[in-house]
């Protein structure tokens, strides 16, 4: 937090100094430990001493463009307390005002530093803390380091003091990461071959998922530990910034239906192996070697594995290595999010399960890939006859996942999202439960269901659970649009901006970005920030977006053009879009016409019609209330 002061100098508060450009804080001459995030807190606190502080004001001064997890303020203030129990009962320094926030509520000086003199002195590392305000330094303690000896012992002289050397600087606050915590990084493919690069990364995915089903085991999601790969970065930095206490890396070589492994698990604090190993063995043997690894993992982490947790590492899992190649080059191919992509990958998924038709994983994820296509990536376009074929198949795909491995969270989550796209949304919301029951540490779970209860109206679950999903992959950039996807919805738009910016401080933009942050200033009815936005978009939104904006500004030609291409180049899959349109223009008879044909179309966007904020000038006709009651919401 970058706090303006007013002048250098000291905050003296009881037996407390705070310095705020040392980041010092001494009791009785002692230094007091405290992360930065505690420092910072209290220096806003000490800052505005005997007035009430809200609570969306605190978060905002000390995270700032973070968005907070619910809970994280009162933890924060009670580790605070806890740093400054010294004599005093802990709430007497720091009150809370129940519903509304906190007060600083012990008297506080504030004593500069002498004209011309800083604290922040190019050898005060050396020096140690700022003295006490009530003795201020002179002016000789700040001169060079050449003559810093001879001009002490002549002022002493003269002066007839003793130079004292201040206290050491206390250490920053010491690494703590939670126990048994592990961050998995993409193995390095050394098979010369850019081409098997699908295979060293999916062996690291699948290691991820096995590690995550121990249940005593705190593992880094994959998008956060992935982030790292191709950078340059220190063990310790990646700990830290992934917050665990070991870091597993490794390689794979792949000849033919030979493999190479290398394997070792790594002290973050220490950078000393705690345990490595190298595997040469056949392609059969991989399942194997993944269940050693693991099993080393937990073993080194002092975890012991139950009888439960070892059957977990191979879940929904094969047996088959041809089924498990075709399963890993599924997954790469399901991540481009292009039409050719989604059907490649899953022909590579039926490839995977006609090899071995009990393999759960990959039934799981070819029914992920055909709720894509009924989303619109399969390239079905208004074929309404395929896209209900597909909806069905993906729907008993899921089914036959969930029987194949019923405690698989991934095939859960996947059945639910089949329930979402039939309609079935009690069904949906029981699916997200069971899954996240047995997934509780998977953040691509957390983050589908944010989506689907925020959709339902749930916005207080939707939100802690999106935030839960950005703290379990806390380096992934789509998380926290996630996030503010979510937020929007829930009508938090400040808050979304936060965590868009947060996205892009990740080094994530492009698309996804810009309509998010155009539905922002549309829902503030910004509508020329939203054209603005607008100019540099090159999709179907911008004509959504624009239709809306200009109509709004009275410019009805254009807000009319652009609704007519929207319509020219989508066509009825833009009916739900359309009402939406016509909702915002007033026209509610054309708006009522449109949704009753997204409805005809089963079209998706009427998943969210129960909440969606775009919809509200209809709410109260009559036909609005009885398309809403056909959907069977849950209540």
């Amino acid at each position: 937090m970058d706090v303006p002061l007013r002048e250098k100098g000291v905050y003296t508060f009881g037996p407390f100094r705070l310095d705020p450009t040392r980041r010092i804080v001494l009791c009785a001459g002692a230094a007091v430990t405290m992360t930065a995030r505690l420092f910072d807190m209290l220096l806003y606190l000490v800052q505005n001493p005997e007035r009430l502080v809200p609570r969306d004001e605190l978060e905002h001064a000390v995270w700032q463009s973070r968005v907070v997890a619910d809970g994280n303020l009162q933890k924060t203030i009670s580790l605070l307390r806890k740093a400054l129990q010294v004599h005093e009962p802990a709430e007497t320094f720091i009150v809370t005002v129940p519903g509304r926030g906190f007060r600083f509520a012990v008297p506080v000086a504030f004593e500069p530093y002498p004209i011309g003199i800083s604290s922040a002195g190019p050898f005060d590392d050396l020096a140690g803390p700022a003295a006490d305000p009530r003795h201020p330094r002179r002016w000789w303690q700040g001169k060079a380091a050449l003559l810093l000896g001879l001009q002490v012992l002549l002022l002493a002289a003269i002066a007839g003091a003793i130079w004292r050397p201040a206290s050491p600087v206390p250490p920053p606050a010491p690494f703590a990461p939670p126990p048994h915590s592990v961050a998995v990084m993409a193995f390095t493919n050394l098979s010369g071959d850019p081409r098997q690069e699908y295979f060293s990364d999916g062996l690291s995915e699948e290691l991820i998922n096995a590690l995550d089903r121990i249940s005593a085991l705190q593992v880094a999601a994959r998008l956060s530990s992935f982030s790292f790969k191709g950078k340059s970065a220190t063990i310790r930095d990646i700990a830290r910034q992934l917050d665990v206490g070991t870091v597993l890396e490794g390689s794979v070589r792949r000849d033919g239906k030979r493999l190479r492994i290398t394997a070792q698990l790594v002290n973050a604090e220490t950078g000393y192996q705690i345990w490595s190993r190298n595997f040469d063995r056949d392609e059969g043997d991989i399942f194997k070697v993944q269940g050693e690894i693991a099993e080393a993992v937990a073993t080194s982490l002092q975890v012991t594995l139950l009888g439960d947790d070892a059957a977990k590492l191979t879940l929904g899992s094969t047996t088959n290595p041809h089924a498990l190649d075709a399963y890993l080059r599924g997954m790469m191919l399901q991540r481009l999010f292009t039409v050719d992509s989604q059907r490649q990958a899953l022909a590579a998924f039926d490839e995977a399960v006609a090899l071995d038709p009990n393999y759960a994983l990959a039934h799981a994820q070819r029914a992920a890939t055909m709720i894509r296509f009924v989303e619109g990536f399969g390239g079905l376009g208004s074929d309404l006859a395929a896209t209900q074929q597909y909806r069905a198949r993906a729907m008993a795909e899921a089914q036959l996942a969930v029987s194949l491995a019923p405690r698989l969270g991934a095939a859960h989550a996947v059945l639910a999202g089949a329930d979402e796209e039939a309609w079935r949304f009690s069904d949906a919301e029981a699916e997200y439960t069971r899954a996240r029951e047995l997934a509780p540490g998977d953040a691509a779970i957390e983050q589908r269901y944010a989506h689907f209860a925020v959709a339902m109206g749930h916005n207080a679950l939707a939100v802690a659970a999106a935030q839960r999903g950005a703290q379990l992959d806390p380096l992934s950039p789509i998380a926290y649009v996630d996030l503010a996807a979510v937020l929007i919805w829930a009508q938090r738009p400040d808050d979304a901006l936060t965590s868009l910016r947060h996205a892009q401080q990740l080094g994530f933009g492009g698309p996804r970005v810009t309509d998010e942050t155009a539905l922002v200033e549309l829902q503030k009815k910004h509508f020329e920030k939203v054209r603005q936005i607008c100019a540099g978009m090159q999709n179907w939104a911008q004509d959504f977006y624009l239709a809306i904006a200009d109509h709004a500004l009275g410019r009805q030609d254009e807000a009319q053009a652009a609704l007519a291409k929207l319509l020219a180049q989508e066509g009825d899959n833009s009916a739900f879009y359309h009402a939406e349109i016509e909702a915002q223009w007033g026209d509610t008879q054309a708006a009522l016409q449109w949704l009753e044909t997204a409805y005809r179309l089963h079209d998706d966007g009427l998943i969210g019609l129960k909440t969606d904020w775009r919809a509200n000038p209809l709410r109260g006709n009559p036909r609005f209330q009885d398309i809403v009651r056909r959907m069977n919401f849950p209540p």
